[in-house]
C-alpha cells in the first residue's frame, strides 16, 4: 500500500482572535422554528444545520439594522460563531449568508463541519463561483482561534495544474460532497479549481491534518487526489 504523501507546507494561525466574547442574550425559538439570540439591532439568527454536536455553539448571522421583518431583504450581513447558552460572539466569520425562515440568500452557502467534541469547526462560506472563506476555528472557553485553510490548500492545488492553466481559476469547496473533521483533527473534503461560466473543472479529494500546540492551530496537506468532476 502506498503511504500518504505529506506535503511540506504547514500553515500557522496568523490571524488569532483572542478577544473576550461579546455577550448578547440567550437564544430562543422564533415563529419559524429557528433560534434568535438578542433583540433589536443586536439580534442574531442561528443558521440551520450549523449547531455543534453538543448543542452549545453554532453559526449565526446579523445585520447592522437588526433582523428584518416580513419580506424585507437584509443588508450589511455579518456571519458569526456564537455560544448558544448566552448568545456570546466568539468570532466573526467571513461569509455573508442569511436566512429568515421564510427567505434565504440567493447563491450563498454557509456550512459547518464540527469535530465530535464540539471544540473545533470548519467554516465553508460559498458565493456563486468560489469559497469566500474556508477556515478552521478552535474554541477555548469564550474565545476562538482562526486558521485560514484556503490559504493553505489553494496554492497546493494550483501547483498541480500545468503552468498554462494556473491563471483565472476560482477555488471552491464542494458542499455537495462530504466535509468532515474527526476527533484527531483529520479534515477531508473535495475542492475544485474552475473557470467561472465554463465547463472546465479540476476537482481534488483532499486530506488535511490540523493540530493545536500551545493554543495555536496549524495544518498540513497530507494527500490530494485528482477525481473526475461530476
Amino acid at each position: 500500500m502506498r503511504r500518504a504523501l505529506v506535503f511540506p507546507l504547514v500553515l500557522l494561525a496568523l490571524h488569532v482572535q483572542q478577544a473576550t466574547a461579546v455577550h448578547a442574550q440567550a437564544c430562543v425559538a422564533d415563529q419559524h422554528g429557528g433560534l434568535v439570540c438578542g433583540e433589536g439591532k443586536a439580534a442574531m439568527r442561528v443558521v440551520a444545520d450549523t449547531i455543534s454536536p453538543a448543542k452549545d455553539y453554532a453559526f449565526a448571522w446579523r445585520s447592522a439594522q437588526g433582523l428584518p421583518s416580513g419580506s424585507d431583504i437584509p443588508d450589511d450581513i455579518e456571519n458569526v460563531l456564537i455560544r448558544i447558552s448566552d448568545g456570546a460572539v466568539l468570532a466573526k466569520l467571513a461569509g455573508k449568508y442569511w436566512a429568515t425562515g421564510a427567505m434565504r440568500a440567493n447563491r450563498y452557502e454557509l456550512i459547518a463541519a464540527w469535530s465530535p467534541d464540539s471544540r473545533s469547526v470548519i467554516e465553508v462560506a460559498n458565493s456563486r463561483w468560489e469559497s469566500d472563506s474556508f477556515a478552521y476555528y478552535r474554541i477555548d472557553g469564550g474565545t476562538a482561534t482562526k486558521l485560514d485553510l484556503r490559504a493553505l490548500v489553494e496554492p497546493v492545488m494550483t501547483a498541480r495544474l500545468p503552468p498554462r492553466n494556473r491563471q483565472g481559476n476560482s477555488f471552491r469547496v464542494r458542499t455537495d460532497q462530504p466535509v468532515t473533521l474527526d476527533a484527531r483533527g483529520r479534515l477531508r473534503f473535495t475542492a475544485m479549481l474552475h473557470v467561472p461560466k465554463s465547463e472546465t473543472s479540476n476537482d481534488y479529494k483532499v486530506h488535511v491534518n490540523v493540530r493545536t500546540t500551545g493554543g495555536k492551530p496549524s495544518a498540513q496537506v497530507v494527500s490530494m487526489r485528482r477525481v473526475k468532476a461530476d
